[in-house]
């Protein structure tokens, strides 16, 4: 623990969210550590944290929306400012976002919190100070999990990375889109939700990648299969550096395998060099349920590697509007993680391998996907439905 919070700051300031090192959240998880039972709101900028309650009976102490001053003493500009320099990503509010994850972790490893908070924060114009008791970590999941359950009358699936739900009364089809994880699965489920979209005669989507940091972009192509008028592609080029730890990598997803010419051509390269790929439009596929309505996309801070590439490709192509805040990861940006261990804390670290040129992007474009209606991502679903609500025919 010591270790990471030395070198960890070290690591962030390459500004590279695929560079990194793992916090040991393991080892905080052990003792069952007490939580807040809020949810946390961080930015680099000024009302530093916001705080808002579950809709759980346990805390009330801190009403919703309140801006909170410090905690335990510590000015909640320090406390952002500390988080920040403990995360990794192409821009400060990212982190911010992506670091309010761990705020528990956070507080506990920089200020030994142990459990109690003691709070000033302002709501209405009032300052008010509050001393809150943690609840332990386990009895706060089964609880949050308990509450979830009741709340929709069925169990909570495990990995839920995409959802589908209609809005049948505006022609509106809504898309939770939390991470671009499983392939094989989502390939399942993109071509059922079309075909749903079709039988209802669905005229608007919204796609929600508010919370979503990425994975696999082979999931945005499939999903662009849908929305496409033309051939298209997510990238112009990429760099990719050659190194010990990407041949390591490719052998542990051929195990069982044969090796391609590709393969072996990969492998006989030398560490360190650098080739340059130039990509190709894809084809469009055929299919009886390609989308031929609105489509608003939501964005947020922490939209984020493959997310934003999505949105960038949605975008350029004019295949939708986006909606939202500028995106946390950036059109020119690293990725393609290969991951390993540090050999005596073994902690994990990943390093990107590659550097992405994002279609319409070109080498001085280090910002992320600037949305057509900039709105706080926490209105941008409301902003969505009531344009929804004004368009004729729909």
């Amino acid at each position: 623990m010591d270790f990471y919070l030395l070198i960890q700051p070290l690591i962030a300031k390459l500004e590279d969210g695929h560079t990194d090192i793992k916090p040991p959240i393991h080892l905080y998880n052990q003792s069952n550590p007490a939580v807040l039972p809020y949810i946390i709101k961080l930015s680099p900028s000024k009302p530093y944290i916001i705080s808002s309650q579950y809709s759980l009976p346990l805390s009330k102490q801190l009403p919703d929306g309140a801006e909170i001053i410090s905690i335990n003493n510590v000015p909640a500009r320090k406390i952002v400012n500390d988080i920040i320099n403990l995360n990794t990503g192409e821009t400060r509010a990212f982190r911010a976002d992506f670091g309010a994850n761990y705020f528990d972790f956070y507080l506990q490893s920089l200020y030994k919190t142990n459990g109690t908070y003691r709070i000033s924060y302002l709501h209405n114009n009032r300052k008010k100070d509050v001393i809150i008791k943690g609840i332990p970590q386990q009895e706060f999941s089964k609880l949050l999990k308990h509450y979830n359950d009741s709340a929709s009358n069925t169990p909570s699936p495990e990995n839920v990375y995409y959802s589908l739900k209609l809005l049948p009364e505006i022609k509106t089809a809504l898309f939770d889109f939390r991470s671009f994880e499983d392939l094989d699965r989502f390939n399942v489920f993109i071509d059922s939700a079309f075909a749903v979209i079709k039988k209802n005669e669905i005229k608007n989507i919204i796609i929600d990648i508010r919370k979503n940091s990425g994975g696999d972009s082979d999931i945005g192509d499939e999903f662009i299969q849908y929305l496409a008028k033309t051939p298209f592609r997510q990238y112009d080029k990429v760099i990719e550096k050659h190194s010990r730890l990407l041949k390591e990598r490719l052998l542990d997803h051929r195990i069982g395998k044969i090796l391609t010419k590709e393969d072996s051509i990969f492998l006989n390269k030398s560490e360190g060099l650098l080739d340059t790929e130039v990509y190709e439009d894809i084809p469009l596929k055929n299919t009886p349920f390609r989308f031929d309505g609105n489509v608003y996309v939501l964005t947020s801070s922490y939209t984020f590697s493959s997310a934003a590439d999505f949105a960038q490709c949605i975008k350029h192509y004019k295949l939708g509007k986006i909606i939202g805040e500028e995106t946390g990861g950036l059109i020119v940006s690293y990725g393609d993680i290969v991951t390993s261990h540090l050999p005596h804390t073994q902690l994990v670290f990943t390093i990107s391998s590659k550097l992405y040129y994002n279609i319409g992007a070109d080498k001085n474009n280090w910002n992320g996907v600037n949305p057509d209606l900039k709105i706080p991502a926490d209105k941008a679903m409301d902003y969505a439905l009531k344009l929804i609500h004004f368009i004729p025919n729909h």
